[in-house]
């Protein structure tokens, strides 16, 4: 018979090849409640396994660049233009873009105890200045962006097909006409058979952003907010205003939303200060802006993420009108007085 450590052994290598049972994985679950040894051999193993995947998801990056720009039918350079100062002279910058984003992913397994029902959740998060790819069990793909995270639970792909999403996130959902896909964010509900969509849903944001690349997806708020829903096709984009509950929805290139899944930061007729939280997240800093009007500038155009912080603020200050200065880990931006 074996013994409880050749047991704990067989049950780890069932667990991260994917074909453990529910039995096992019960089975697990209670040893690792009862053993903190085999508590910590498991936790090590998680973040092993995390961190094995590090070399090919860098690898992925450039196929996932020439599959979008493919969907996009452009070339790997974007013209970045600046409407405030369109009156003083039309402005034209071409920022290269190149890949070189670190990958990095933190798995998190709770034991979340319902009813007589002990479960496991499985939280994937991924800190600040990272982009984290996830193989769920059913073979969607998730892409998650910088300070994001994904949760789903042990019945997930055999009672349902439901995660929750704090975050940016990209998805390819494997099609299962069975058992629909849904996305749950603190403001709005994702509802997919199989499909592509990029979902921008972070919890300081004022608005939740959601672009469809492939298929249809069904949008709806929570049970207690319910006003019906919203069905979405190909390169539609529709903005959640969390104040106003108010749902608009617009044609655009979706292909363009998911380029951060390539290492790269795209954006259209975005403002100065959204564009700021995006570079707050992978830079780890705070951008502080004096002046509304700067903030009220739309831009267009891609950012190279292996740049520096302070390189990618000259190439977006193109006429050289901003003074901008770091104290700490703040960075401060103001206009030249004339």
């Amino acid at each position: 018979m074996q013994n409880e450590n050749e047991k704990f052994e067989d049950l780890m290598i069932d667990y991260f090849s994917g074909d453990i049972s529910e039995v096992d994985l019960q089975y697990l679950s209670n040893l690792l409640k009862s053993n903190n040894n085999f508590k910590m051999r498991f936790d090590e193993m998680v973040k092993f396994h995390a961190v094995s995947f590090a070399t090919q998801i860098e690898a992925e990056k450039q196929d996932n660049y020439k599959k979008l720009m493919k969907k996009i039918n452009d070339t790997p350079t974007y013209n970045i233009s600046r409407s405030w100062f369109t009156h003083i002279r039309k402005i034209a910058a071409i920022i290269i873009l190149v890949v070189s984003v670190s990958v990095a992913s933190v798995y998190i397994i709770k034991d979340i105890s319902s009813s007589n029902d002990a479960l496991f959740c499985f939280e994937t998060f991924s800190p600040l200045g990272s982009q984290t790819k996830v193989i769920l069990p059913d073979s969607t793909i998730v892409w998650l962006n910088s300070g994001s995270s994904l949760k789903y639970n042990q019945s997930f792909g055999k009672k349902n097909r439901e995660v929750t999403l704090l975050g940016e996130g990209y998805f390819e959902v494997k099609k299962n006409k069975g058992k629909p896909f849904l996305v749950h964010t603190d403001s709005l509900n994702v509802m997919v058979l199989g499909t592509v969509f990029n979902v921008n849903a972070y919890s300081e944001d004022a608005e939740v952003t959601v672009n469809l690349i492939e298929g249809v997806v069904n949008i709806s708020l929570p049970k207690q907010e319910s006003t019906g829903s919203f069905t979405m096709k190909p390169n539609e984009k529709l903005v959640f205003n969390k104040q106003s509950k108010k749902m608009v929805s617009s044609e655009t290139d979706a292909s363009r939303s998911a380029l951060w899944t390539t290492g790269r930061l795209s954006f259209v007729d975005e403002t100065i200060e959204q564009i700021s939280k995006d570079l707050e997240r992978k830079y780890d800093v705070k951008i502080k802006i004096a002046n509304e009007q700067i903030k009220k500038e739309l831009f267009s155009g891609s950012l190279n993420l292996n740049l520096s912080l302070n390189e990618i603020l000259s190439y977006i200050d193109v006429d050289k009108k901003f003074t901008i200065h770091q104290v700490g880990d703040t960075i401060h931006i103001g206009i030249k007085r004339q």
